[in-house]
């Protein structure tokens, strides 16, 4: 088993909500985005969607939404957030490094998922981008590092740069691409933020 999928499967083996139950702010501001370009329901996919708080509000705001998470842990958490909030969504247990059906979506939100791939993650990212069909919107959260001499890979955490993100999306148009730091009891941590539409002009 991947030393990152027997931790989170034990942090999402609580009765709590690891993350709380609320929608995080890149999941907002992505379908904020996206809704001026595509006012109806469209497809989604929360890839990497942990205890489903992204999921629960993607099929609030009128997505038929896909979520994708390698614990079972979550998978429960999320099909328990759903029928708390009374909506419906297709969870699938599967691998994002494995996972790939040909499907395309016209919103694909992968949130502080990537980087617990490893050495797997920029390859896995390249697959992501597939996900989002032409004319889509991908909000994209990742760990950040400093220094691009600075290694990518700790262990089994994968970190990018900011340039680096946006090099690997040079072709799409942006909406938004931060770094942001964010502190918790174990110390700061700088994360990459990236809103931007599978499309070179809008």
């Amino acid at each position: 088993m991947h030393p990152e999928l027997k931790r989170w499967s034990r942090l999402f083996s609580t009765p709590d909500f690891y993350y709380g139950a609320d929608p995080g702010p890149v999941a907002r501001r992505a379908v904020r985005y996206h809704r001026p370009l595509q006012p109806r329901g469209e497809r989604a996919l929360d890839a990497g969607c942990g205890e489903g708080q992204d999921t629960v509000f993607l099929a609030e705001s009128g997505y038929d939404v896909t979520g994708v998470e390698w614990t079972g842990e979550g998978i429960a958490k999320a099909r328990r957030l759903l029928a708390e909030r009374e909506q419906e969504a297709r969870l699938i247990e599967g691998d994002l490094r494995e996972w790939d059906t040909g499907e395309r979506f016209d919103l694909v939100l992968c949130v502080n998922s990537l980087q617990f791939l490893g050495a797997d993650a920029p390859a896995t990212l390249d697959k992501l981008k597939t996900w989002v069909a032409p004319g889509g919107v991908l909000g994209l959260s990742v760990f950040g590092r400093e220094d691009e001499a600075q290694n990518p890979l700790d262990g089994t955490i994968y970190r990018w740069t900011l340039d680096e993100i946006l090099a690997n999306f040079s072709t799409w148009q942006p909406f938004e691409a931060a770094r942001l730091w964010q502190w918790s009891a174990s110390g700061p941590q700088p994360f990459i933020t990236l809103i931007a539409a599978n499309s070179p002009s809008l």
